[in-house]
């Protein structure tokens, strides 16, 4: 407070020390008028032209897009570019960030220099019956007219210690009949004034006048922050549901090639049936495995159009005319090769890497701001003002003008004004409701820092299981592999049936097809541990390119 104050008496004087050294025409043009119009921009008021910015790479997938498309080749990376692109959720997401640079400038606009013009007419008529007004020739009652023009120009503006500086020129004419002691009628008497108003205490301070600002730049990173959380969020579901159509195809692989090997066997069986040394009933059990395979043919192609389907919809495509219709293929594809995760470090790269706390944290330093906002409006309203007056008297508004200017009639003048609620229980109360939403802000941090710590070790433990059960499954796609031959090479010599040549064809088809999802679930896992850690993003080389405010 104490430092306030002797900067608006330093101000003070310095501004009286100008007065005395310059002509008021000077003062006025290049000293107070400047001040009040610069105060407001100086005080980071102007709204800065840099903006944030969010841009993510075009997706480098070449379609020619004609009626008769019916194939679109894309990779995993062109996928999750289409869906940040087209998706609905990433452009509310762009829209909420875009928002918040117009509270960041709201906030600033109360900086603005502010002009006000006013204008007043008034025509009086009274009657009169005293001589010291109408004149010693007064012997009755008589009327008394009095006509006044006033005219007054005010610009104001605001800086960030919460001071306002304002300078007024008014222009006030009057008229008056009779005016029997009146040197001159009509008369001008126009004055000038400068004046300066701050706050010593509740309202006063750079930091409370500027801490709307920073909590709107706050809640401007906070909004990049969830756009960045939803961005991750769509890449996860694009992963998940590009290697979901990935093993539907696969899926549908398997089943043909399952389909392959029993009409395979029913052609051997026919030979056989014909040339007398097989039974009729080992073709129907044949025919019977190839309609079985053909059903699980019809069922996988429909799941393939259903997950090829899904996929376009995550990236907004299920509504356009010419890709809506065209089957997906990926082009990536499921490639194991076991890695090493270290929980330790990854854990840490999480707690630096997940904009979600990154949020927190964020909203935590904005509870911190108001309540440092909330205290300052505990004290009570001491405001000293200070200011210097020119007037100047004339019968020509010429004349008026040329007296206000010189420096022949000034007037200083300073005021403290002390106000305080008796009680004050608003302000208590909106300073004990900052303080518990402060401590409620660093228990949500600590809660998602827990919660992230659960959803990584999750991650982990889900790649090495699923890597532990790609091992099994290829051993045990070997073993059906192998049990299939002996069963052919028994069949040959007679000593098995077709009944047992399909159960293992079928139990191949089964081994082949955990192998596929083990690999998929491997893939996908790697994908969520990436989530997790909040580097999904990085590790398909897509930047949020952001600027600072």
């Amino acid at each position: 407070m104490d430092i306030i104050a002797n900067q608006v008496l330093i101000n003070t004087e310095t501004f009286a020390m100008m007065i005395t050294k310059f002509r008021i025409n000077s003062l006025i043009l290049f000293v107070v008028l400047p001040i009040v119009l610069f105060c407001g921009n100086f005080s980071f008021g102007i709204e800065n032209k840099t903006k944030e910015q969010i841009s993510i790479p075009t997706s480098t997938v070449s379609v020619e897009l004609s009626s008769s498309i019916k194939y679109v080749s894309l990779s995993l990376k062109d996928s999750v570019v289409f869906a940040l692109r087209n998706n609905f959720d990433i452009e509310i997401s762009k829209l909420n960030a875009k928002k918040e640079d117009y509270n960041i400038t709201a906030e600033k606009a109360k900086y603005d220099p502010t002009m006000k013009l006013a204008a007043d007419i008034q025509n009086n008529e009274v009657p009169i019956s005293s001589k010291l007004v109408g004149g010693l020739e007064t012997t009755s009652i008589s009327p008394y007219v009095e006509e006044g023009r006033t005219a007054d120009a005010i610009i104001q503006s605001m800086i960030p210690t919460g001071a306002t500086v304002s300078l007024e020129y008014n222009i006030f004419r009057d008229f008056s009949d009779p005016a029997p002691f009146s040197l001159i009628n009509p008369y001008y008497q126009n004055y000038i004034e400068a004046k300066i108003t701050q706050p010593l205490l509740k309202g006063g301070g750079w930091f409370y006048n500027r801490s709307l600002i920073y909590i709107a730049r706050n809640n401007k990173k906070i909004s990049l922050a969830q756009f960045k959380s939803t961005a991750i969020e769509v890449s996860n579901t694009v992963q998940e549901a590009y290697w979901s159509l990935v093993r539907a195809i696969e899926d549908l692989r398997v089943a043909r090639k399952s389909l392959e090997r029993a009409e395979d066997l029913l052609k051997k069986n026919k030979i056989q049936v014909n040339t007398g040394t097989l039974a009729p009933i080992e073709i129907i059990d044949a025919e019977a495995g190839v309609a079985s395979r053909v059903e699980a043919i019809i069922s996988a192609g429909n799941a393939v159009k259903d997950k090829g389907d899904e996929l376009k919809r995550i990236m907004n495509l299920a509504d356009n005319e010419i890709i809506s219709e065209a089957e997906i293929i990926p082009t990536d594809k499921p490639d194991f090769q076991p890695k090493k995760v270290e929980m330790k470090d990854t854990i840490k790269i999480a707690m630096e890497k997940r904009p979600e706390l990154q949020e927190l944290h964020l909203k935590t330093d904005n509870a911190g701001m108001e309540k440092r906002r909330r205290k300052n409006e505990l004290f009570p309203a001491l405001d000293f003002t200070a200011g210097m007056r020119y007037t100047g008297l004339g019968d020509e508004l010429s004349d008026a003008n040329d007296s206000t200017f010189s420096e022949d009639f000034q007037g200083e003048f300073f005021t403290v004004t002390l106000a305080f609620p008796i009680g004050n229980r608003s302000a208590r109360s909106a300073y004990n409701k900052s303080k518990t939403d402060e401590r409620q802000a660093g228990i949500n941090v600590k809660k998602k820092e827990l919660d992230i710590v659960v959803e990584v070790r999750a991650s982990v433990r889900a790649v090495m299981t699923n890597a532990e059960r790609v091992n099994a499954t290829v051993k045990a796609r070997e073993l059906a592999q192998r049990r299939l031959e002996v069963e052919e090479k028994k069949y040959s010599v007679g000593r098995s049936t077709s009944l047992e040549i399909l159960r293992a064809q079928e139990d191949l088809a089964t081994a082949e097809g955990n192998e596929a999802k083990a690999i998929i679930d491997y893939e996908i896992s790697l994908g969520k541990l990436e989530k997790a850690k909040g580097t999904i993003l990085d590790s398909y080389d897509i930047k949020l390119e952001e600027e600072a405010i």
